[in-house]
């Protein structure tokens, strides 16, 4: 490298710091020792270095020989601690270069003229030699971690020794010599001029900055020992030690090396430093910047010391230092440098942390130090927080009588006390904090001060206001904190005014770190001082009172407290102001408003500042209270002439912006909900109100809409007011480049008619005018053509908004925006914004067609980020979603006419993004408008509008736009086609390098390797995202497109992976893939097909899908009935689970349709495959599980069978025959069980099986010859062909009812018995022994009511031997067998005994009344047998039915007349509790105690019959403390959950006039029950999935009423019933709702009714003065237009029709106001059935009408029989009736069993009257009329009405 004489140029120069610069970056320890070995020579030639002329030298800083020392020590010590091993030769080198300076050192000596040459030459030596010095210790004290605890206290004192007094001495002779040297040298120049820079930079050169430097090299050794690394890069040492976080703690291994001996050596550096300091000249006589030097120079042996004495206190006198900082504190000069006192009066602090005997003295010598300095503000702040910082170390009372004695100061000298300064003035009101500590001893005196004159008061005044906050803030305890609030509010108004703006903002200041209450005191005082400020035009004290309301708004947190009381203030504070009163003159008004109008002004800055800091508490403001406070202060901001017109809006335009910005409208988004007119009712609205103000309100409106003067002309006051603010807000939101929220407006009912909607609709034009000249003139960013197109997505949304008002609005700025920025549509955001909306809305309208009853009215999506809220109304739907359809082609069209290009690029970005997910995700609106208006020719392309059009061929260019969407999606998926570089994963072979292009061998192995291991994954049911199986095979796919090989074991792969996972989206991926390779390696077409139909066997093998035993929907006897209410959740999650499962099969088969046409008369082979396949479809289908979803899939194999049997010309006639007999007996099979309805509401599904049908018949037309004629040994196929028809004709008639149940001119068949053109009697019969023919009749349950009829016929007696393996019939029927009907027949009695005993207990619980009443006829005993036998494992069918016994064992409820049947059920009771083990005898003890307890408190009320309710009540209460809850107790009526609690102040008296029921609280603990079965169905669908799902509990509050004297068995059996029908209601899907709530009788008028939860009466609702049912609905759940109006109406349809049906099949009477409840979701629920079947109240029928159905009722639904409420309602009757028809003869059986029960309400034909009312005579359209008919007699009943007037005048129940 250089000599050390060699001048270095300035390129050489940076370089050489660019190489520095780099060195912390260097990774290789090569580079870093090369790096090393380069820079050592410089950093040994810094002392000695000169430099070439130039003046890019001037430009270095601070000098070239500093920056040089500098940057090279840096980069030396970087490179060293990155890199351990250049660590030591840097730290060697370093060592060197302080001995070579040490060496200079000793031969510097002094000159004294600067006039001799030789002199100046020994100055510029000396002078370079200190400089490079200088940078040298800059560095090492920057990366004084480079050394060790050693190393760091040897360059210490190395660094001590080398600057020795006489080098010192000779710096300083050296400098002065060069300041005032003579010589022309330009060396001698260069020297003068840095010297001459180094002074202006307030950095002297000479012997003091090299002590600095030295000291800080002190600081940084000492600190290290003190405090953590990490901690020291970002924090003073100083503030570690008072904070405590970053010290280094005492016993770990590192605080070791802080010995005696280290410590004691450092003190003696800083103690010899201070000495130094003292001993040199006075300071007085240096310059400013010598001064600061050397005040530096002492805090930094301060802080030195400090250390010393934090590590070691014997090795570092604290006394020493103590004395230090008293002369340091009481020199002022000292004391002006900012740097020495902060670090005096921290040191002071810490001194007293280290011994706390100096905490006294230092507490009184820093409030003298804050009172008498005169500091400046930061130091005060310091002294301050030290001051907080050492009172903490004494106690509290320390810290009181200092902010008394500081507080003192702020008093005139008059007032001035001692001791703790309570005067006369220190009380102000009732909340003065400071009481609390009146009257405690003095622990200090007052300060005595002597100021000069006003100007130094002000300033002392100043800090002590300045103390006192950051004392309480330092203590951070309340108390403290509003004793300073409390001083500082009594000085207030005491002194000058700039006095007074320090004592405000020092209390706001503190406010927030105050407790509630002084918060509010100081609000208060804010509000009072800025109110005579303003009288008294205090310009000063209304700016401070302004800062300190700004400085809360700025600093207040969204989660303080304070928050919304501060937040109340300023909003109260505008609301309160003005009101001028009618009876005063018109200048007195004037005056008051121009008052009022000041005093809000003084509130809208802080109020802007507050909502702009805290955006998120306003933009999502849910809080109704919050929000109505700032409307309200809109309107009052209007009221006091705050508009963009006059004077005073135009001052504060900023501050209403801001407000503007994160207010919302000023109505609420839910004011749809609301009937009433807001703005009638508003009384700020009113505020002001006279003839002239209201004039010049109009005139001021007129102005800013000069278009509607007319119509404002004709507004109230309120009116005006209302929308001149809404004015204001919106202009100024659009000003802000939101103009979108106007639209909000439009939901207010009272803005959306007449001449207020067109005053609206001028607003709305004027916000959207605003906005677009902002935009069109690119004010700013926010108005640029992207955040238009936002603006535009939210307009769209509002296009499709529920309410029509607010989409004619919505639809006219639409128009506006794009025709004036037609660039808007042409981004991302707005164009798909409307593509999606068009999905969404097209997809809300085909719920119609695929959930009727349960319209979904949020519909969102994630790409568009739009969410809709839709009406429930599907033809307002269809007519938004044409409206929006027709405006998007104008929009779009417009769009691609000026930018072509783009918006076909982003159409063809929207196509390329999508995802099938939903049932018809296939079908989008949106893409499908995409492809047509990205075909269209843009009005723009002169060439090709000038084209004339041939004939009826339409030009378009849309084989140019799907060319480019092609090409798109190539690239897109470049890296599968392409890059054949890729590993496939986890087949990645080590051995291998990856090369550029691998071979098609490598390829293929790596492809296979990778779809092994994935289907095994795949097989073995491992987690595998399904996004990595799809790459995969599509990678596999493009390897075989481009193959010249069979890849069978790739093909095989990507054929067998989709079928393992057997999925939709599987199979929809699988089937892309197969179509995509066949059409491009069509050979490989026969070898895919193959492997499709192995996959297909296979699923038939591992009865997947289609095949799955677990989709099966049972008869709904055969299942666990639930009391409990209809849950619509569960039948969609059923639904959809058996979607899912159906649906890979269904995409199959059309994939394999639609291939059996394309190839039909290609290969034989394929042809073959075929045919393979349909048969064993078709074996397979006769013996599957049926479904009423799979009806459409099982009709779709049918008529693909009749196809292939139509086209099959080359197969012989036997195996056509066959063939056909086949798909006969397999479309048959469907007709093996009862017929079915379908699942749920999809009406688009069942058009399409009725479509289907039609299609099957045709499809047996056009093959009706073959087999048509017998063939040798083969019989003619005609008969069963002819069977297969007349049963498809009657199933399409059966679903068009279905599909149309109001529509009776649809399809009608002539297969029903009733009708004229029926089938004879003998046309029939050949059918009926070809169906016997077809299907084994012993497999079917349902065949034994045929067999037996209903009795014993003589002539079935042979047949009955059947009954012994005779498929099990349901429960109910089974219990049926033992009736004397059947006259104890063994086989029945067999047969029914082991049907009972093949269902599951959960499934006979349900008719333990009917099980007990078979006893009566139980002469053999199997009855007794099966009851015994269940209670053996069940102990809860044990109790049940000993609570069952003990209420029918007598016929009345007094127990005076005992049931014939009570011997037999006392001697099965004693059997069974004979038969108890231990345990259940125990438990069985325990329940029934815990039961009895409970109900015996009824007994003990009826001595208090008569006393009043709160007697009563207390009395329950008292019984129910006594309770004990054992373990695992149960209420009778909630078996499935146990008792875990009571609340023991929930007993209610019940009205009774003789009788004592009452009503208890108790918690209950249940398992989460499964959803109707479909969790079972879910892991039947999946049985290798091992994951096991744990059952969790829940607690649930259930109260229960508890009746003594009341027959309830007629309750249960109503609810029974309920029960039976919501279970049938659950089978077929169908949405309607029923809550069988439960009741148990358990003895003789005893019984337990479950409390139907969150329900009120309708009674109750007539007497809380409701005037009817529909304004119950209004107030409760908000008007028509409201979505939870809409979700309630639809609730209340379903129950209504379902209990409507149900009221009229089982004669539910004594239908008044009282026994009808509504609940929370506005369910009507039916309750109290003491008069059903045969009886009514009185035996007078007053209720001739079939069911319930009044008027009030009616308008709920729409109030006219065409709304679509009252149409669902219609056709869920019916649909309910229908359903119910098919179960007639069980729902009967379950009444028979009852009739011997000595129940009133039946009579000897109630039986044979219930079985009538379901007119099984008729078809089933016949009977959906008769519904139709029982609906429209129920609506125009007049008896209705006239037995709720009997009940009005008997009863007071209102109606």
């Amino acid at each position: 490298m250089c000599c050390s004489f060699e001048w270095k140029t300035i390129r050489e120069y940076e370089v050489l710091i660019a190489l520095c610069r780099a060195a912390p970056a260097v990774q290789a320890s090569q580079n870093a020792q090369k790096l090393a070995r380069h820079l050592i020579p410089y950093l040994m030639d810094a002392h000695v270095q000169a430099f070439a002329h130039s003046p890019f030298f001037r430009k270095i800083e601070p000098c070239p020989t500093e920056s040089l020392s500098y940057h090279v020590t840096a980069a030396l010590l970087s490179l060293g601690l990155n890199h351990a091993d250049v660590q030591q030769t840097v730290s060697d080198n370093i060592s060197s270069f302080l001995n070579i300076c040490a060496h200079a050192t000793e031969s510097v000596s002094p000159a004294d003229d600067g006039s001799d040459p030789d002199a100046v030459e020994d100055a510029i030596r000396t002078a370079t030699l200190a400089v490079a010095l200088l940078g040298f210790l800059d560095a090492a004290c920057a990366q004084a971690t480079f050394w060790r605890t050693g190393g760091r206290l040897g360059l210490v004192m190395r660094v001590r020794d080398l600057l020795s007094q006489p080098f010192l001495v000779a710096v300083e002779a050296a400098f002065s010599t060069l300041r005032n040297a003579h010589s022309h040298d330009r060396l001698t120049k260069d020297w003068k001029r840095w010297v001459r820079h180094y002074d202006e930079i307030g950095r002297p050169l000479g012997a003091m900055l090299l002590q600095r430097s030295f000291m800080r090299l002190l600081v940084a050794a000492t600190s290290l020992l003190v405090a953590e690394e990490d901690a020291l890069r970002s924090h003073h040492i100083l503030d570690i030690i008072m904070s405590g976080n970053g010290l280094r703690r005492p016993l770990t291994s590192r605080s070791a090396e802080a010995d005696f001996r280290s410590v004691e050596l450092y003190a003696t550096v800083a103690i010899d430093q201070m000495n130094y300091l003292e001993s040199s000249a006075d300071f007085d006589s240096l310059s400013p910047a010598k001064q600061r030097l050397a005040s530096s120079v002492k805090a930094c042996a301060l802080i030195s010391y400090l250390n010393s004495c934090t590590l070691n206190e014997e090795a570092a006198d604290a006394e020493v230092l103590m004395a230090w900082l008293e002369d340091a504190i009481t020199d002022g000069a000292g004391m002006a440098d900012d740097e020495l006192a902060t670090v005096v009066l921290k040191s002071m602090a810490l001194l007293c942390r280290l011994s706390p005997a100096y905490a006294t003295n230092i507490s009184r010598l820093l409030p003298r130090f804050i009172v008498q300095s005169g500091a400046k503000s930061q130091v005060v702040a310091v002294a301050s927080k030290c001051l907080a910082f050492v009172l903490q170390v004494l106690s509290k009372d320390a810290v009181i009588t200092t902010l008394y004695t500081l507080g003192n100061v702020l008093s005139p000298v008059d007032d001035r006390r001692l001791g703790n300064g309570v005067g006369a003035d220190s009380v102000t009101d009732g909340h003065d904090i400071s009481r609390v500590y009146t009257g405690r001893p003095s622990t200090g005196s007052s300060i005595s001060l002597q100021i000069s004159g006003e100007e130094e008061s002000l300033v002392v005044q100043g800090n002590v206001v300045q103390a006192i906050c950051e004392i309480a803030t330092a203590c951070q305890d309340e108390k403290i904190t509003g004793l300073a609030q409390s001083i500082l509010a009594q000085k207030m108004v005491k002194l000058s005014s700039p006095v007074d703006a320090r004592l405000i903002t020092g209390a706001a200041a503190l406010a927030l770190n105050g407790g509630p209450s002084e918060f509010r005191n100081l609000l208060k005082r804010l509000a009072a001082v800025s109110h005579d400020a303003l009288l008294e035009n205090k310009d000063g004290v209304l700016q401070a009172v302004m800062q300190a309301r700004n400085y809360i708004s700025a600093n207040i947190s969204q989660e303080s407290p304070l928050f919304d009381i501060y937040l109340e203030y300023l909003l109260d504070g505008i609301i309160s102001q003005g009101d001028a009163h009618s009876n005063q003159s018109h200048h007195a008004r004037d005056s008051d408003v121009e008052l009022a109008a000041r005093e809000i002004a003084q509130l809208l800055p802080p109020l802007a500042i507050l909502m702009a800091a805290n955006p998120a508490a306003f933009d999502e403001l849910s809080d109704d209270d919050t929000r109505s406070m700032l409307r309200d202060a809109w309107f009052n901001v209007v009221v006091h002439g705050f508009n963009l017109l006059t004077e005073r809006g135009k001052q504060n335009l900023t501050h209403l912006r801001l407000m503007a910005i994160h207010s919302p409208p000023l109505i609420s988004e839910n004011r749809s909900e609301q009937d009433e007119s807001d703005i009638e009712l508003n009384p700020i609205l009113r505020r002001g109100e006279s003839s002239e103000s209201e004039n010049a309100q109009k005139k001021i409106l007129m102005e800013l809409l000069p278009t509607r003067g007319s119509e404002i002309k004709g507004l109230s006051y309120r009116k005006t007011i209302f929308l001149q603010a809404a004015y204001l807000v919106e202009t100024l939101r659009a000003d802000a480049g939101d103009c979108t929220k106007a639209l909000i407006y439009f939901l207010e009912p009272g803005l959306r008619r007449g001449d207020v909607s067109r005053i609206m609709d001028a607003i709305m034009h004027a916000v959207v005018d605003r906005y677009l000249a902002k935009t069109i003139g690119a004010a700013n960013p926010p108005f640029s053509s992207q955040f238009a197109a936002t603006q535009l997505a939210k307009i769209f949304s509002s296009c499709c908004h529920r309410i029509e008002r607010v989409q004619q609005a919505a639809f006219a700025c639409a128009d506006r925006l794009i025709e004036a920025i037609p660039s808007a549509l042409c981004q991302r955001s707005s164009l798909f914004s409307l593509l999606e909306l068009l999905s969404l809305m097209w997809e809300s309208c085909l719920e119609a067609e695929t959930d009727r009853y349960e319209p979904r009215t949020t519909f969102k999506s994630p790409r568009g980020d739009v969410v809709l809220e839709l009406s429930d109304d599907y033809q307002f739907r269809q007519l938004t979603l044409e409206s929006l359809h027709k405006k998007a082609k104008a929009w779009v069209t417009s769009a691609i006419n000026i930018a072509p290009s783009d918006v076909k690029g982003l159409l063809q970005t929207y196509l390329s993004e999508f995802e099938d997910e939903s049932s018809y995700g296939h079908l989008s609106l949106g893409r499908s408008f995409a492809v047509e208006i990205g075909s269209t020719i843009p009005s723009t392309d002169q060439r090709l509008v000038s084209l004339e059009r041939l004939g009826d061929c339409l030009i378009n260019t849309a084989s140019d736009f799907m060319a480019q969407y092609t090409t798109r999606q190539e690239y897109r998926y470049s890296d599968a086609l392409l890059d054949h570089s890729l590993e496939w994963p986890t087949s990645k072979r080590i051995d291998r390098k990856p090369s550029l292009f691998t071979s098609s061998e490598t390829e293929c192995a790596d492809a296979v390797s990778a779809l092994a291991c994935l289907e095994k994954r795949v097989l073995s049911r491992t987690a595998t995202p399904f996004p990595h199986v799809r790459d995969i095979l599509r990678r596999a796919a493009a390897l075989l497109c481009r193959s010249k090989h069979n890849e069978c074991s790739i093909t095989r792969y990507l054929v067998s992976i989709p079928f393992g996972l057997f999925t939709k989206q599987s199979i929809k991926l699988g089937i892309s893939l197969w179509l995509g390779i066949m059409n491009e390696n069509p050979r490989l077409e026969s070898r895919i097909l193959a492997e499709i139909v192995q996959g297909w066997e296979l699923s038939i093998r591992k009865k997947k899908g289609l095949f799955s035993p677990s989709i099966a929907n049972p008869d709904p006897f055969f299942l666990k009935q639930e009391f409990a209410p209809s849950d619509s959740a569960a039948l969609a999650k059923r639904k959809q689970v058996v979607h899912d499962m159906l649906t890979p099969h269904s995409r199959l088969l059309q994939f394999l349709s639609s291939h059996y046409n394309a190839t039909r008369l290609g290969n034989p082979d394929t042809h073959r495959m075929f045919l393979r396949l349909v048969e064993v479809t078709l074996q397979a289908i006769k013996t599957s599980t049926p479904h009423p979803i799979a009806r459409e899939i099982r009709f779709q194999v049918i008529l693909f069978g009749l196809r292939v049997l139509k086209t099959s010309s080359t197969m012989s006639l036997a195996a056509q025959y066959r063939l056909k007999d086949q798909i006969l007996s397999a479309a048959l099979s469907w007709f093996n069980t009862p017929p079915r309805w379908s699942f749920g509401s999809n009406i688009l599904q069942l058009k399409t099986e009725l479509r289907l049908m039609e299609d099957i018949t045709a499809a047996l037309a056009e093959t009706a010859h073959i087999g048509s004629l017998p063939t040798g040994p083969a019989k003619s196929l005609a008969t069963k062909e002819k069977l297969l028809l007349l049963l498809l004709e009657s199933e399409q008639s059966r679903l068009h009812v279905w599909v149309r149940p109001l529509d009776s001119g649809r399809f009608q068949s002539t297969f029903y018995h009733g009708s004229k053109d029926g089938p004879s009697e003998a046309a029939i019969c050949p059918l009926v022994r070809s169906a016997w023919t077809e299907t084994k009749a012993a497999k079917e349950p349902e065949a034994i009511p045929i067999l037996i009829d209903g009795g014993l016929p003589d002539d079935v007696n042979f047949q009955l031997k059947y009954l012994l393996f005779w498929a099990p019939v349901n429960p109910i029927t089974a219990v049926t067998l033992f009736l004397p009907t059947y006259r104890n027949h063994p086989y029945l009695i067999q047969y029914a005994m082991r049907a009972l005993e093949s269902h599951s207990v959960d499934v006979t619980f349900f008719y333990v009344p009917q099980i007990v009443q078979t006893l009566r006829y139980d002469a053999l005993g199997y009855v007794e047998r099966y009851i015994l036998e269940t209670a053996q494992f069940s102990q809860l069918f044990a109790h049940q039915i000993i609570w069952n016994m003990k209420a029918n064992a007598y016929r009345d409820d007094d127990c005076q007349i005992p049931d014939p049947i009570k011997p037999t059920l006392d001697k099965v009771m004693a059997h069974m509790i004979d038969s108890f083990s231990e345990a259940d005898r125990e438990f069985y003890e325990r329940e029934f105690a815990f039961f009895d307890e409970v109900t015996s408190i009824s007994g003990k009320l009826k001595p208090l019959i008569k006393r009043s309710k709160p007697e009563k009540k207390q009395k329950i209460e008292e019984e129910l403390r006594k309770i004990k809850v054992e373990v695992g107790v149960y209420l009778p009526s909630n078996p499935d959950g146990v008792v875990v609690g009571i609340d023991r102040k929930s007993g209610k008296p019940l009205q009774s006039h003789a009788k004592a029921p009452f009503m208890a609280t108790f918690r209950i603990r249940k398992n989460k029950g499964n959803v109707e079965g479909s969790e079972e169905m879910i892991e039947a669908g999946d049985v290798d999935n091992k994951v096991v799902t744990q059952a969790n509990t829940i607690e649930v509050w259930q109260s229960a009423i508890f009746k003594v004297g009341d027959d309830c068995r007629q309750d249960v059996l109503a609810l029974q019933m309920i029960a039976a029908f919501r279970g049938i209601f659950q089978s077929v899907g169908l949405d309607v709702y029923v809550f069988p709530y439960r009741v148990t009788a358990t003895a003789p008028g005893c019984g337990v009714i479950d409390v139907l939860p969150n329900a009120i009466s309708r009674d109750m609702l007539g007497r809380e003065a409701v005037n009817g049912l529909y304004d119950y609905f209004v107030s409760k759940y908000g008007n028509e237009d409201s979505l939870r109006f809409q979700q309630a109406r639809n609730n209340f349809v379903k129950s209504m029709a379902a209990y409507s049906v149900i009221s009229f099949l089982l004669q539910f009477k004594d239908r008044h106001n009282g026994n009808i409840m509504i609940d929370d979701a506005g369910h009507i629920l039916h309750i109290d059935f003491g008069f059903c079947f045969d009886i009514a109240p009185g035996g007078i029928k007053f209720e001739r009408a079939p069911f319930k159905l009044t008027s009030e009722m009616v308008a709920v639904m729409g109030g006219s029989p065409d709304h679509q409420a009252f149409k669902w309602f219609e056709e869920l009757c019916v649909k309910a009736f229908l359903a119910s028809r098919q179960y007639s003869e069980k729902l009967s059986q379950i009444v028979l069993l009852m009739m011997d029960s000595g129940l009133p309400c039946f009579k000897p034909e109630s039986v044979k009257h219930f079985k009538e009312r379901f007119v099984l005579d008729k078809s089933e359209r016949e009977a959906a009329e008769f519904m139709r008919g029982l609906i429209k007699r129920s609506y125009g009943s007049y008896s209705t009405g006239i037995y709720d007037q009997f009940q009005l005048l008997t009863n007071g129940i209102p109606y």
